[in-house]
């Protein structure tokens, strides 16, 4: 479901949030040029949800307006406060309309997962009061061909393959992606299409991206590649601990889960875009292989064909082994040394790359 201006002016509460942190942005500036279209200072209001409380968005939102029909407060980075219930929102008077914008904070893997738990408390909160909630999340499938239309817009144009590209780099959001696609049309050469070559030379890469370039190095045996892929993400040897527990591990290992998911297709001779119920049976929810976007799932089945279940097993137990270490679980040197331990085992033991 799109978002609507006229359905969310309809409640008094409104939850905004996701993702995709410019279409968020949009969905606001849509519902203030609606309430306040000349920026109203009487009556329109901005909180943050950490430096006032819910008694005082309630009160805010709640003063009956001076000028305007509709009294609005905006409170944004909602997921700051942890305490739904302390907000009475089918006590707020007709008048008043209380726009929350869950903002996307970022984050290692524990905190985006408390934030999502934290909006689902919120999301329920406002449905309750018959609010309307919408949450703009990305969508990788669609992507490449949204970023070829606003490459037109721009004036500009991207192959194929390069809109592909500049998907997988960016994460699969379309925020991001619309920001590079601004210095990618500034880059180019007037009249020309921005190629796969251009997109590596300008865009800065997610960390995802990262991630599965060096697990992609790791299948190929390319310990260089590998290697320079993890300064990358650890920056610093002193952030090394931070790195691997924020980021690496936790993302290796859902890559390999993915490459386990993929080995199931393989070994059923199933393609994603037509996997038997038996199979679907086998695969768990989340993260679920069959939710990720197409320019992933060529590179996921292909690492796939040439691993075994046997192989992949002994990949996670390395992996388990790692995190084992850095938690002073097992002897270790220092966090640095043991992430290239990591990964000088993981190449050793992907490196045959024969299926059983």
């Amino acid at each position: 479901m799109s978002f609507s201006v006229d359905k969310a002016l309809k409640s008094k509460v409104v939850l905004l949030g996701g993702e995709e942190e410019l279409l968020l942005r949009r969905s606001v500036k849509e519902l203030l040029a609606q309430v306040a279209p000349e920026g109203d200072d009487f009556d329109l209001m901005t909180l943050d949800a950490d430096a006032a409380s819910p008694e005082e968005w309630f009160a805010a939102a709640g003063t009956a307006p001076f000028l305007a029909e509709r009294r609005t407060c905006v409170v944004r980075r909602l997921l700051r406060c942890d305490e739904p219930e302390r907000l009475a929102l089918k006590a707020l008077p007709d008048y008043a309309l209380l726009i929350l914008v869950a903002d996307d904070e970022g984050g290692d893997e524990l905190k985006r997962r408390k934030q999502q738990t934290l909006r689902a408390k919120w999301q329920k909160h406002v449905t309750a009061a018959s609010g309307y909630s919408h949450f703009f999340e990305s969508d990788g499938k669609s992507l490449p061909s949204l970023l070829r239309k606003e490459a037109q817009d721009l004036g500009a144009a991207l192959t194929p393959g390069a809109a592909s590209l500049l998907a997988e780099m960016v994460g699969g959001s379309l925020s991001r992606g619309l920001g590079e696609l601004e210095k990618l049309a500034v880059y180019a050469e007037p009249g020309t299409q921005i190629s796969e070559k251009v997109v590596r030379e300008v865009v800065v890469p997610s960390r995802e991206w990262n991630i599965f370039r060096l697990v992609e190095c790791v299948v190929a045996g390319d310990v260089a590649g590998a290697f320079q892929q993890l300064q990358i993400l650890v920056v610093s040897p002193t952030k090394a601990d931070d790195a691997a527990h924020g980021s690496v591990l936790p993302m290796m290992h859902r890559q390999l889960r993915f490459m386990w998911q993929a080995r199931i297709l393989v070994e059923a001779k199933a393609s994603v875009d037509n996997v038997p119920d038996w199979v679907k049976s086998q695969l768990p929810d989340r993260p679920s292989i069959l939710k990720e976007p197409p320019y992933r799932l060529g590179k996921l089945m292909s690492f796939a064909r040439q691993i075994s279940f046997a192989t992949l097993t002994n990949c996670l137990q390395i992996l388990s082994d790692a995190d084992a270490k850095l938690k002073g679980m097992l002897p270790a040197s220092s966090a640095m040394e043991t992430l290239e331990q990591t990964l000088l085992l993981l190449t050793r033991e992907l490196k045959p790359a024969a299926v059983a």
